[in-house]
């Protein structure tokens, strides 16, 4: 649980630090890929950089328009594949990526101008952390003023019951280019993500040796890998989370994966998660039992719930029962266990 912490000073200092590689995968977008592009090589005071561009099978002008207007810029590497999905491209962005430190950016969002140097200065003030995460925003949607605090509004994982179980420390930090100060929490974020997603991969920033032992991402998940991806990595380390707006998401195209999941999607990503954490990282059973069981038993009264409301009645039951036996949230799921008894 977060506790008043010190006042820390400037978290942008630039010292020797190692080459951020940027892996940014694109699926028929040339128009926004360059957005983003352009947003990375517009980073002031962000040291050494590399550009990774996947090109994910695009059969629109992707790969024509980035040789064009990139093809002279050392700094940015396109990479053209065959239409395997975000999570392929990612992975073949990292096995690519020569920096010690790796970020991610989506085709259709941008960086702040000092998102590379916030991050940057927190791995040199604070040598332990596996990942710092930046905060975001919603850019303007259709005359809608954007939603600031991104993370910690729209992330479930923010405010689960189960953050309070995770031992963070609440700071203050100073940023000199900005003359202000921001909140962070710093420590094990693990037993809050294990909840509940808590970070967008476009505000991540991780030294490579941890995504190393944290593994690539999962191929064959089309949503929600980013939470198990940054769930296996909060394993590897302690990270930070900085109260600052270092991306900007865009919203509301068809194209996007995060549209159309299905309602029961968000439990069943969960067991999966639950189920796998153990059997790949044997030592995490044993240092996060309670924690494990605890969200396990969630993740169940979830997938209950989901299929309740989706008309999957008989698993629904049977989920439900595993729930009332544990005596977890046992009004609840009586509520479903009703709902899953009416016809359809």
């Amino acid at each position: 649980m977060a506790k008043p912490g010190q006042e820390v000073e400037d978290s942008s200092t630039q010292a020797s630090d190692p080459m951020l590689s940027v892996v940014i995968p694109t699926h028929n977008r040339s128009a926004l890929t360059v957005r983003a592009i352009d947003s990375v090589l517009a980073q002031r005071e962000a040291g050494e950089i590399e550009i990774i561009v996947v090109n994910d099978g695009s059969t629109d002008d992707t790969e024509t328009v980035l040789r064009a207007r990139y093809g002279d810029d050392t700094r940015v590497h396109v990479i053209t594949t065959a239409n395997d999905g975000a999570s392929t491209a990612r992975n073949v962005g990292i096995r690519m990526a020569r920096g010690g430190l790796i970020a991610f950016l989506d085709s259709d969002d941008q960086w702040t101008p000092y998102a590379c140097a916030v991050a940057r200065g927190m791995f040199v003030r604070y040598p332990d952390l596996v990942f710092v995460n930046l905060e975001g925003s919603l850019l303007p949607l259709n005359g809608v003023a954007p939603i600031a605090h991104l993370e910690r509004t729209i992330a479930p994982g923010w405010s689960h019951a189960g953050f309070s179980m995770a031992p963070l420390l609440a700071e203050t930090i100073r940023l000199d280019h900005e003359q202000s100060y921001i909140p962070m929490l710093r420590g094990d974020f693990f037993p809050a993500t294990v909840h509940g997603d808590l970070f967008s991969l476009n505000g991540t920033f991780a030294r490579c040796a941890a995504v190393a032992s944290a593994g690539e991402f999962n191929q064959r998940f089309r949503y929600y890998n980013d939470w198990e991806f940054t769930t296996r990595l909060s394993l590897q380390g302690p990270g930070a989370s900085l109260d600052y707006e270092g991306f900007q998401r865009d919203v509301g195209r068809a194209d996007q994966i995060s549209r159309g999941h299905p309602p029961e999607g968000f439990a069943r990503r969960h067991l999966f998660m639950l189920h796998n954490l153990p059997r790949r990282f044997p030592e995490c059973a044993v240092k996060y039992g309670d924690v494990l069981r605890n969200a396990l038993i969630d993740a169940q009264y979830q997938m209950g719930g989901a299929l309740a409301r989706g008309g999957h009645r008989g698993w629904a039951r049977r989920y439900l029962w595993r729930c009332i036996r544990a005596r977890y949230k046992v009004g609840k799921c009586l509520v479903y266990l009703a709902l899953s008894l009416l016809p359809m």
